[in-house]
C-alpha cells in the first residue's frame, strides 16, 4: 500500500488548504491597508473640507437641480439633467445640484 500523500484526493485538499490559507492572509493583510488609507483620507484636511463642501442627499429625496445654469457654468449650457444627486452649500444655502452641473461647476471655478 501507498502512504497517504500519494493520493490525488489528498493532494487536492492539502493544496486547497494552503490556498485557501493564502487568500485569507491576503484578505486581512488588504483590509487592514484599505483601512489605514481610509482613515488617512477621511482626516486630510482637503478632503474634510470637499466633504464638508459638498453633501450627498439621500436617493428617496429625489430633487429637481436648482443651479443657476447660466451663471454658474456659462461655457456649458444645456448640461442639467434636472435630477439633483447632491447638494452644495452657497451663499449659506443648501442648493440640489445635479450631476452635470456639479461637474460644470467645479470646473468653472477651477478656471477662475
Amino acid at each position: 500500500m501507498s502512504n497517504g500523500g500519494d493520493n490525488p484526493l489528498q493532494q487536492l485538499a492539502a493544496a486547497w488548504e494552503a490556498a485557501t490559507a493564502v487568500a485569507a492572509e491576503w484578505a486581512g493583510r488588504t483590509a487592514a491597508v484599505t483601512s489605514e488609507a481610509f482613515q488617512k483620507l477621511v482626516n486630510d484636511p482637503a478632503i474634510r473640507a470637499v466633504l464638508e463642501g459638498w453633501r450627498i442627499s439621500p436617493l428617496w429625496a429625489r430633487q429637481d437641480c436648482e443651479c443657476l445654469c447660466a451663471i454658474s457654468h456659462p461655457d456649458d449650457r444645456g448640461v442639467c439633467d434636472h435630477h439633483a444627486v447632491i447638494t452644495r452649500r452657497i451663499s449659506d444655502q443648501e442648493v440640489p445640484l445635479c450631476a452635470p452641473c456639479a461637474v460644470a461647476q467645479g470646473v468653472a471655478e477651477q478656471s477662475r
